[in-house]
């Protein structure tokens, strides 16, 4: 029928419980063949034929769906830091389910029941499931210590102040129990003698430099947040790289959480290259040569 209409050959997909996004996929295929449907099923089975108003409900829920399809692939990958937008990410959805909702409760043309009971359960289990995101300690750092967010990715600013305290205190233990390296071996200035010209000017830049790593973390960090934010569409990593110079006690701790993951789906993916891996033909493989192809197989694009 599709080769008759002209369109893309493209099969039906079917909601699997336990497939991310198998709704959505289903429905926006549904909508995407609609025409062959409708004269495929008058062909073969006229009683089954959807109304006119059940197509209308499928093509008003797909676009409630799709910010779910879309925060699901951004958070999923492996190739980027994904940990630090679930806070932003978590924020945008709670603001999309309250706008749709507020247009469903406000413009009768809109109104369609299925579709604000739809609306409304994914309204109740966001703030169910994410209400409290913002107290998680790992999601709140990785979002601070993320140049691209900072406190721009927090709703409540009395949890971004602790999370923020609690950074603070932790990157003063972690820099007081670490010897940074610097890249330049510091030449120490000579010491002038009580009459020189310098020697006041010198005594102030003592005073006002901290004395201990502590501080000197706590200063960091400070400098830090004051900087300008980074586009969203730039590497982060790239940004700290460049400056881990400046910033070596931050950084120091920045690599403990922007190696984190958002989901288990990386971990899931390896399960299914290790059965691609282990065919017949591979079954006498030892266990070290599997942890190597997987190793391989993980890290290239092949």
């Amino acid at each position: 029928m599709q080769k008759r209409l002209c369109l893309p050959i493209l099969k039906l997909k079917q909601d699997v419980a336990t497939r991310w996004n198998s709704t959505y996929d289903m429905l926006h295929r549904f909508s995407s063949t609609k025409d062959a449907i409708i004269a495929t099923i008058a062909l073969i089975k006229p009683d089954l034929a959807l109304t006119d108003y059940e197509w209308m409900i499928i093509q008003s829920v797909h676009p409630v769906l799709k910010m779910f399809y879309d925060v699901t692939v951004e958070v999923s990958g492996d190739k980027n830091i994904s940990l630090a937008k679930v806070i932003p990410l978590c924020r945008i959805m709670l603001g999309h389910i309250r706008s749709r909702l507020q247009v469903q409760n406000t413009d009768a043309n809109q109104h369609i029941p299925e579709i604000k009971n739809v609306i409304e359960h994914l309204h109740k289990e966001l703030n169910h499931r994410f209400g409290h995101i913002e107290s998680n300690i790992l999601n709140a750092e990785s979002t601070i210590l993320d140049p691209r967010f900072k406190n721009k990715g927090f709703q409540d600013s009395r949890l971004y102040g602790r999370a923020l305290q609690d950074l603070k205190l932790k990157i003063g233990r972690s820099s007081s129990r670490t010897t940074i390296m610097p890249a330049v071996e510091a030449v120490q200035p000579e010491s002038c003698p009580n009459h020189s010209i310098w020697f006041e000017f010198d005594q102030e830049v003592v005073r006002q430099t901290p004395d201990n790593p502590t501080a000197a973390g706590i200063v960091e960090l400070d400098k830090y947040l004051q900087e300008p934010l980074l586009k969203r569409t730039e590497d982060p990593l790239k940004w700290w790289h460049a400056r881990r110079n400046i910033y070596p006690l931050l950084f120091h701790y920045v690599l403990k959480r922007h190696n984190l993951v958002a989901t288990s789906v990386p971990c899931e993916r390896i399960f299914s290259k290790a059965g691609y891996t282990l065919n017949e033909r591979r079954r006498r493989l030892t266990t070290k040569k599997v942890s190597q192809l997987l190793f391989i197989s993980c890290n290239s694009d092949i």
